[in-house]
């Protein structure tokens, strides 16, 4: 088996916003609750504070919110938060890894990435396998706007 670790800089903060919508709809999530989204995350504005002097506000256009009640998903056994808009962003790279059918199958279940928030350790079985995976994943990173982090 052959893996490679990968992570993508931080995802949290880089999500863009149009490019988020448009993979939920994608997803599946009902056009009401995007239309939520897109009206909440278009009212999202910041000021820098400096020396006691505040800049004029300006528009957030990436980056999912962290710690509101839609943006987590806390896990029962876990005091582990995770985004949930982040997991459906994500996916992505799970629906563009499984359609190329490289990696291995285990008790009908078909492996070639483990994902954890923004870590993905792609599997495969030879090293040229794990090439055109790492590829792929290159790939949509770039369709995404997301990068990953060459210093980890």
């Amino acid at each position: 088996m052959f893996a490679a670790s990968l992570d993508i800089s931080k995802a949290f903060d880089c999500v863009n916003h149009f490019k988020l919508f448009s993979v939920l709809c994608t997803a599946g999530i009902p056009i009401d609750v995007i239309n939520l989204l897109c009206n909440w995350y278009s009212k999202l504005f910041a000021m820098v504070r400096w020396n006691g002097a505040y800049s004029n506000a300006f528009t957030i256009c990436s980056g999912v919110r962290q710690g509101s009640t839609l943006s987590i998903n806390q896990s029962i056994n876990q005091s582990v938060f995770v985004s949930a808009l982040i997991n459906i962003f994500i996916n992505v790279y799970i629906t563009n890894l499984k359609e190329a059918g490289l990696g291995y199958w285990v008790r009908q279940m078909f492996i070639n990435c483990l994902l954890y928030a923004d870590d993905v350790i792609l599997l495969s079985p030879s090293i040229s396998g794990l090439q055109e995976v790492h590829d792929i994943c290159y790939k949509t990173s770039c369709s995404v706007s997301l990068q990953f982090n060459v210093a980890k």
